[in-house]
């Protein structure tokens, strides 16, 4: 009977897991078909972001965008209490767990930021946030890293996954195309007004 029973609940908890993998997958074919329809930056922004929070059950998020000029990366977008206070802020080139993802194009899991050297601490400092920890993803289209997506704070659980690492670089692939796309557009649009001002001439 006991059997019976621990076979039931491994069962129970299967199904369980599969119906939440069943819904991200869902809810990550939404977001790809959102960032589809809009070449607006802003909303894609902020599409993405909201996406990355609620995906991966963290408590804020942030997309950072690299200036190629400097090398540095600023905080275009953000989520949680603290959002407004970090917008803009910057991260010089090469700090940070963003940084290192940036460099190494490569995803970055911390589980103790004040143990690790990778840790930029001074925009959380400075608006007394606590970082328990976080993950980062660069923004990768083809071989040139246009940014980073962090998630911070993992919700109920001690830290971010492996299947976190996964859907992290899943999105992350989905938004590098999309603000690629969008940023494009956004050249082209500004060619045409340049063009027609110029033949009015």
């Amino acid at each position: 009977m006991a059997e019976d029973t621990a076979t039931a609940d491994r069962l129970a908890e299967l199904e369980r897991r599969l119906a939440a993998e069943v819904a991200v997958r869902q809810r990550l074919v939404e977001v790809a078909t959102s960032l589809a329809s809009t070449l607006n930056l802003d909303e894609l922004l902020d599409l993405v972001m909201r996406s990355a929070a609620e995906l991966l059950d963290a408590e804020t998020s942030s997309l950072l965008l690299l200036e190629e000029a400097t090398g540095e990366l600023t905080i275009e977008v953000a989520t949680g209490g603290t959002a407004e206070d970090v917008v803009k802020q910057r991260v010089p080139r090469g700090e940070g767990v963003a940084g290192w993802a940036l460099e190494h194009r490569a995803p970055a899991v911390i589980d103790d930021p004040a143990s690790d050297d990778r840790f930029y601490g001074d925009v959380a400092a400075a608006i007394g946030f606590e970082t328990r920890n976080l993950l980062a993803t660069p923004l990768l289209v083809k071989d040139r890293a246009i940014g980073v997506v962090e998630v911070i704070n993992k919700r109920g659980a001690d830290g971010f996954t492996d299947a976190d690492v996964e859907l992290a670089g899943a999105l992350a692939g989905l938004a590098a195309t999309a603000i690629d796309n969008a940023a494009m557009y956004g050249r082209l649009a500004d060619a045409v007004v340049t063009a027609r001002m110029s033949y009015r001439l």
